[in-house]
C-alpha cells in the first residue's frame, strides 16, 4: 500500500477529531480537509433544522446547502470565541425561512396540503407513537403557527431571537405561540404528553 495513502487517511481521521475552532481556523487558511470535517459534522445538524422549519424534504435540502454554503463562506466573520453550532442553527432557520417565502412567491398551497410527509406508525412503541402524534399535530398548524413552535420547542430559540428572526413584534410570536398551544392541547393530553 502507498505510504502516501496511508498518511493522508491518518490525518484525515485527525482532522476529524479536531475541535471547530481549529478547524475553522485551518479552513480559513485553505485547508479543504478542514472544511470537509466541518462538513461532515454539521450537514445532518443542518439538514434536520432545516426540515424542522420547511416540512419539506426538497426545501431543507435547499435551506441547509444554501446555509453551508453561506456559513462557510463567511468563516472569516465568524467569531470562534462562540459556539460554531447555534451560529450555523441561526444561519440555517434564516435560510429555511427563505426557502419558505421563495416557495410562497411561486404557488399557492391549500390550506389543507399536509406539510409532513404521512408518518406511519406500525411496530412502534408507546413513545414513537407519541412523538409521531406530536409531529402530524404541528405539522397540521398553519405555517405561521408552526414555524413558531418548531424555532421556539424544537430549536430552542427564545421568543426574541425568533420575533428578530422573523421580523415580528414579540408580542406577535408569542401571540402566535399561545394560539399553537392552543389548538395543539387536546393532541398532547390524549398522548398524555403534557
Amino acid at each position: 500500500m502507498d505510504r502516501s495513502a496511508c498518511v493522508g487517511t491518518y490525518n484525515n481521521g485527525a482532522m476529524r477529531r479536531r475541535p471547530d475552532t481549529e478547524l475553522i481556523v485551518l479552513a480559513r487558511k485553505g485547508s479543504r480537509e478542514a472544511v470537509d470535517s466541518l462538513f461532515d459534522r454539521y450537514w445532518s445538524h443542518a439538514w434536520r433544522v432545516a426540515y424542522a422549519v420547511t416540512c419539506d424534504r426538497a426545501l431543507a435540502d435547499d435551506a441547509a446547502q444554501e446555509a453551508i454554503e453561506k456559513a462557510f463562506g463567511a468563516l472569516d466573520r465568524y467569531d470562534e470565541t462562540r459556539p460554531f453550532g447555534p451560529w450555523l442553527k441561526r444561519i440555517v432557520v434564516n435560510s429555511a425561512i427563505d426557502q419558505l417565502r421563495r416557495r410562497r412567491r411561486v404557488e399557492v398551497l391549500s390550506e389543507d396540503e399536509a406539510a409532513f410527509p404521512a408518518w406511519t406508525a406500525g411496530e412502534t412503541s408507546d413513545e414513537e407513537t407519541r412523538i409521531w402524534a406530536v409531529t402530524e399535530a404541528v405539522a397540521a398548524l398553519a405555517e405561521k403557527k408552526r414555524i413558531v413552535v418548531v424555532l421556539h420547542y424544537w430549536l430552542d430559540l427564545p421568543l426574541e431571537e425568533i420575533a428578530g428572526v422573523l421580523g415580528l413584534p414579540v408580542g406577535t410570536v408569542a401571540s402566535r405561540l399561545a394560539r399553537a398551544k392552543t389548538e395543539l392541547l387536546p393532541v398532547l393530553e390524549s398522548e398524555h404528553v403534557v
